[in-house]
């Protein structure tokens, strides 16, 4: 066998065996992640991924309810730990563990549509796009109000991107508008994302550390890592055409997790203070 062909079988030897590492941190409301599971066949198409599922200390009487079945399953596996270590770490921790090229962070509470994740691995064939992210809405049915009491806006805007205003503040920009505005519709590429559904390059995001894990239980990591990787040359787009449905706060408010929102954000303006400016412009 030649140089060439002993190079050639060696790579082929350790081509991943996905396309997709779906990162899904859980705590507790395994009625909305069984959603979240059942979603993501359509929302992926004939796309090979794996999920890799990160519990964050729930109980093990309602963990005996879902997992069992869960690890039978080819290309999932599950880690259990005995308290609740944040999202970043969660996050950190599935990505060291991922053995697809692309990973792609996915809140517990996010039920996506058919085709959603296919579109949004396709955003990533351009080199310029080091992260794609995905427009969400709030829940809309008789249904989604038993699953989460605190119903926003029904069936509109809760994501489409992240932009600072005037004053330096971040926001989720057109957050309450119709799905089908035009202005939404627009948009492309965009300041940043929400970690709620995150997908990017598994060496870009070991390139530069992972998420900050300084932001605790969470808030704000996501957005840190996209300045981050808009720093480094990159992009950051949203496919308008697509969307998922976002339970927002389904776990956090139904359990009483306290997030250090405000310590965070100090945080954040710390290490970016000097490197925001001005988005909103970017939408209109």
């Amino acid at each position: 066998m030649s140089k060439r062909n002993k190079k050639t079988y060696k790579q082929m030897s350790f081509l991943p065996q996905t396309l997709v590492s779906i990162i899904i941190p859980v705590y507790r409301r395994f009625d909305i992640l069984a959603k979240c599971l059942e979603s993501l066949p359509a929302a992926f198409d004939e796309i090979d991924y794996e999920v890799i599922i990160i519990d964050n200390g729930s109980p093990e009487d309602e963990k005996l309810l879902i997992y069992p079945e869960l690890k039978k399953r080819p290309h999932y596996r599950i880690y259990e730990w005995t308290e609740n270590r944040g999202f970043p770490k969660a996050c950190n921790f599935g990505a060291k563990n991922a053995s697809s090229p692309l990973i792609f962070f996915l809140n517990s509470d996010v039920i996506m549509s058919p085709h959603s994740g296919a579109k949004t691995v396709a955003l990533l064939d351009d080199p310029q796009v080091g992260v794609a992210g995905m427009k969400l809405l709030f829940p809309k049915t008789v249904e989604d109000v038993k699953l989460n009491q605190q119903i926003r806006p029904s069936n509109m805007i809760q994501h489409i991107g992240v932009a600072v205003n005037i004053r330096g503040e971040l926001h989720h920009v057109l957050s309450g508008w119709s799905a089908d505005n035009p202005k939404v519709l627009k948009i492309r590429n965009v300041h940043m994302v929400t970690g709620a559904a995150l997908m990017t390059r598994k060496p870009l995001f070991t390139k530069v550390g992972g998420f900050f894990e300084g932001y605790g239980m969470g808030c704000f990591e996501d957005c840190d890592y996209c300045l981050t990787v808009r720093k480094l040359g990159y992009n950051i787009v949203v496919d308008s055409s697509t969307y998922a449905i976002h339970y927002t706060g389904a776990t956090s408010e139904g359990y009483q997790i306290q997030y250090p929102i405000n310590q965070n954000k100090f945080l954040f303006m710390q290490r970016w203070m000097n490197q925001v400016s001005f988005s909103d412009w970017v939408y209109w």
